[in-house]
């Protein structure tokens, strides 16, 4: 609302001055615009609290006011901290715990939701609006079903596949911690074997974070036809040129059903050899998975749209160093499709930096790194750049958390591939870099195009 995309207007969203010459900006979509500022609104009230925990809370409290809009706060805070506890206990601390606020989060909360349009706050309380009502069922229908221990290892995938990746493993718990690994690790495997791809994806990484206990399930799966390309996967570190073209399918297949066409056709782009998506929808029928038809007609008909597909497209941002003077920034050309983990080498590499230390991507109200070093950040590897620009131009990245060499990561542009001109590759840039560790001698790196670009080149051959 602050950047004139929305007005609320007697607990109504309407289009603000930003919306004004959109010529798709109807009801539908200012009101998932609407949805979509709900969380980050909230997550805004809260230290330390990412928009999915806010969509919880969001949720909780909303539920309560329907039912009650003349609860207390005291009684709102107590219901929320029971409630989002069954979902994730880590939200409960970030926003309810007693100790961590100087007061209670609930009276700052109700006006958030006030001045978005979803309560109006009177003498009794605080009733929900239309809208408010409206976004409380939205944020219901989707909310991911609960995860017990009573669930059948059936019920417990198609769940699972619900759930954000980064967070299949905690929902799990409930449902595991009832179970012998082993077994449980059987069980999944068994139900994976015949399930959907986005189901059977959830299934197999659940039981690879089981860790050894699970080896003996791997073993007794290693002849079934749609996870025999797993389990040999997890034996060598390159697959066969078989095996990778069918994971390959089965991922893009579990995108499909999970996010959409346009995350199925990155992914094959990604994975798959080919000169177009033609050569590689023909690779994609001979692999013989299940759902090699369904993908290929999704693709298909997701292209005969005429949209541009995000793997396709390449963005061009400007990284510059933080508390630099001279400044210090490289401007750089990724493809739109790639993950924060390939901006993260691109920016080692720009900015002359060994990778020695560790680094953090912060987007919005969320944190990403490389799990093996900082599991407690969402995985770099998992967000593309196209996602992480979608609602801002800018997210930052730190590198050496002793020395917080600091970097503002800006998206200038979305543009079509440079012809002839392999990405990533640096097009300009000013400044020297500093050295890192610096112990004496020179204390900068010249600014050498021709070498970053020697450099990531060799990187880009590398992959």
């Amino acid at each position: 609302m602050t950047v004139g995309f929305l007005d609320i207007v007697d607990s109504h969203a309407r289009p603000g001055p930003a919306l004004v010459s959109w010529p798709d900006a109807d009801d539908e979509t200012v009101r998932g615009m609407w949805l979509a500022a709900l969380p980050a609104a909230l997550a805004a009230t809260a230290p330390d609290v990412d928009e999915a925990e806010a969509t919880i809370c969001a949720r909780v409290l909303l539920t309560k006011l329907a039912a009650d809009p003349e609860a207390a706060p005291d009684e709102l805070r107590r219901f929320g901290r029971e409630a989002v506890a069954e979902e994730h206990s880590e939200a409960v601390f970030r926003f309810f715990a007693g100790w961590y606020h100087l007061t209670s989060p609930i009276p700052k909360t109700l006006d958030c939701l006030a001045e978005l349009g979803a309560v109006q706050l009177g003498h009794a309380g605080a009733a929900l609006t239309p809208l408010g009502r409206w976004g409380l069922d939205e944020l219901l229908a989707r909310a991911p079903r609960p995860i017990s221990s009573e669930l059948t290892v059936g019920e417990l995938i198609a769940r699972l596949a619900e759930v954000e990746p980064d967070e299949q493993w905690r929902a799990a718990q409930p449902w595991l911690a009832a179970r012998d690994p082993l077994a449980a690790a059987h069980d999944l495997l068994a139900a994976a074997a015949t399930a959907p791809a986005d189901q059977r994806v959830a299934a197999v990484e659940l039981v690879d974070a089981l860790g050894p206990p699970a080896d003996p399930a791997w073993a007794a799966a290693a002849t079934d036809q749609t996870l025999g390309p797993h389990v040999r996967t997890r034996h060598r570190s390159v697959p066969n040129e078989p095996d990778a073209a069918w994971l390959a399918v089965e991922y893009a297949a579990a995108a499909l059903r999970r996010e959409g066409p346009d995350e199925a056709h990155s992914w094959l782009d990604e994975c798959l050899p080919g000169d177009g998506i033609d050569s590689r929808l023909r690779v994609v029928e001979r692999t013989g998975h299940p759902a090699a038809s369904e993908l290929a007609a999704g693709i298909t008909a997701f292209l005969a749209t005429g949209v541009t597909p995000t793997s396709t497209r390449t963005v061009q941002l400007k990284i510059s160093l933080d508390r630099m003077r001279p400044p210090v920034w490289r401007r750089v050309l990724l493809p739109a499709a790639a993950p924060l983990s390939l901006l993260h080498r691109v920016i080692q590499i720009v900015m002359n930096w060994d990778d020695d230390h560790l680094h953090a991507f912060t987007v919005g109200r969320n944190r990403y790194g490389d799990p093996s070093y900082t599991p407690d950040l969402g995985d770099e590897e998992r967000l593309r750049l196209s996602a992480a620009f979608a609602a801002t131009d800018t997210i930052t990245y730190r590198y050496d958390f002793g020395d917080c060499w600091d970097h503002t990561v800006r998206c200038e542009t979305i543009l079509d591939p440079p012809a002839g001109a392999a990405v990533p590759v640096c097009v300009t840039g000013r400044g020297d870099a500093p050295v890192e560790d610096w112990i004496g001698g020179a204390a900068c790196v010249a600014f050498d195009l021709e070498g970053i670009n020697r450099r990531l080149a060799r990187y880009g051959a590398d992959r």
